[in-house]
């Protein structure tokens, strides 16, 4: 047959993240040789300002969904988090999501020199981060941090704090992990208690045409039932609450005694305290996980 054409971005998280993907479609098929695509997406060129101002995450699979459209590709490797649940960039009615593997630990990391939590942090430390979401709930907890904007590839935030641009930096530990970056004296998981993640942090998403059968049966195998249910259920809510690009919201949903646990934030639109949260457990959680945000 054929080789399989995968297409991803060109960062060095996009890569490892679809370099695991290729490697484990070649251990259950061995016969099938893949092919990497690399494309440059709208949101890697914008390096000078958040993407919420420019049209938000969706800027990171435009490009690929339209070169699956094209037929320019056979699938894409995205990250979850970055596929828009509203206001899509690209019509959808021809994609479709075949398969979501495990998910990573959705948690963030904060990463410093000289502090491992957020408790440490001194008065008016600098932290670094591009998140809407993350800078509404540090403040929620630190109300005297001064949050810094920061873009680039995870290894070049790195290096701008080890130059001392910053006290902290705040980035997401799945991608840290996948791209072999991860340094346990130098970066600390955040307790979901304090940072909850966006929602589909941690999980990939196997984007492909809805007509393409060969292709959803050899990504189908890796779909992991479990971290789809989980999150679909963290992106039902965005969808409930008409959430967008500037909606600063973490929705974090995990199965624990075979139930649904569903815990949620969401901060003002432009990325302030206060902030409302969320949880709930078991059969009607999305509805009630909803029903709390609306009406807190």
């Amino acid at each position: 047959m054929p080789a399989l054409r995968l297409g991803t971005r060109g960062s060095l998280l996009a890569r490892a993240q679809s370099a695991l993907v290729a490697k484990e479609i070649q251990r259950l098929s061995p016969a099938i040789e893949i092919q990497t695509i690399i494309l440059k997406t709208t949101g890697d060129q914008i390096t000078d300002r958040p993407l919420y101002e420019s049209g938000g995450k969706g800027l990171f699979v435009k490009e690929l969904e339209q070169a699956l459209l094209d037929n320019a590709i056979d699938f894409a490797v995205h990250s979850c988090k970055d596929v828009p649940v509203t206001m899509p960039l690209t019509d959808q009615s021809d994609l479709i999501i075949a398969g979501i593997p495990q998910r990573e630990d959705p948690r963030d990391l904060l990463i410093s020199s000289t502090v491992a939590t957020l408790g440490q942090l001194p008065k008016g430390a600098t932290v670094a981060t591009g998140s809407l979401r993350r800078r509404c709930q540090l403040l929620a907890l630190r109300p005297d941090l001064k949050i810094q904007p920061v873009r680039g590839n995870i290894d070049t935030r790195i290096r701008k704090l080890k130059s001392g641009e910053f006290d902290a930096l705040i980035l997401a530990q799945a991608g840290i992990t996948r791209a072999g970056l991860f340094d346990p004296s130098l970066m600390h998981p955040i307790p979901l208690d304090d940072l909850l993640p966006a929602p589909g942090q941690g999980a990939l998403a196997l984007q492909c045409r809805r007509n393409d059968d060969s292709t959803q049966a050899i990504l189908a195998p890796l779909d992991h039932s479990p971290t789809r249910t989980a999150v679909e259920a963290e992106r039902a809510i965005v969808a409930a609450l008409r959430c967008d690009c500037h909606s600063p919201i973490a929705v974090f949903a995990q199965f624990k005694d075979g139930s649904l646990h569903i815990q949620a934030a969401l901060g003002q639109r432009d990325g302030n305290p206060p902030v409302k949260t969320a949880i709930a457990h078991g059969p009607g959680a999305i509805d009630q996980v909803v029903r709390q945000l609306s009406n807190a």
